[in-house]
């Protein structure tokens, strides 16, 4: 995830090459931003302000939030926020992360769904391959699906030599995007015994990623 991490904040660097070198809604009422585990925050990836929004049912992990001039990386996981703001975790259930360059997607000045289908191209290659395991092992990384929207691309991604001793899968949904002129990756990794075909973690993505872009329209508007 790491290796991932630090591919990814080097995104812009070449046109082709992508990977290589408001807020939330809350029916209780409660500001997300303020929450001890709160369902967003912001950011700031290249001196633009983002905002990272949960989808319902997790928070982010404020202690695992990483902003330099490199870029942003965080953890989110399940989360319980009762009324009156204290929070207590709930067994986890699948972990999120996100991932923000402080540059944008190369090639999106042609229109973001074509950067993204270049994205996704670059990324079946074995560069792009190796560049999205989490045990960095070479060839054993592979796309199992691939599904792409007008704002986003979706990849479950298997790495077969990826072991987690607690039962993480090794099968994993990515997520791209533009948003405000940084390239935004998403990931969702559920646990193998819980969600056999990912299907609860394409769920988790999609929801994921929404909630990121609307609340980022939300601030720009504001």
């Amino acid at each position: 995830m790491l290796t991932f991490k630090a591919i990814i904040k080097g995104a812009a660097l070449v046109a082709l090459s992508v990977l290589v070198a408001g807020c939330a809604s809350n029916s209780a009422g409660i500001n997300p931003f303020a929450n001890p585990i709160p369902q967003a925050v912001n950011v700031t990836a290249g001196d633009t302000h983002i905002v990272v929004a949960a989808p319902p049912g997790f928070c982010v992990d404020r202690a695992t939030i990483e902003e330099n001039p490199g870029g942003v990386f965080m953890f989110l996981s399940d989360c319980h926020v009762p009324e009156g703001g204290t929070g207590a975790r709930t067994p986890i259930t699948a972990i999120l992360t996100a991932t923000i360059s402080p540059t944008g997607l190369p090639g999106v000045e042609a229109g973001l769904k074509p950067a993204l289908t270049s994205l996704s191209q670059f990324l079946e290659s074995p560069v792009g391959l190796f560049s999205m395991g989490k045990s960095q092992v070479e060839g054993a990384v592979s796309i199992l699906e691939a599904k792409q929207s007008e704002r986003a691309l979706y990849l479950l991604i298997e790495d077969t030599a990826f072991n987690d001793n607690a039962g993480a899968s090794n099968r994993f949904w990515r997520a791209f995007t533009e948003i405000r002129g940084r390239l935004v990756a998403l990931s969702v990794t559920g646990y193998a015994r819980n969600d056999t075909d990912e299907a609860r973690a394409l769920r988790i993505i999609r929801a994921f990623m929404q909630v990121t872009i609307d609340a980022n329209a939300i601030v720009a508007v504001n």
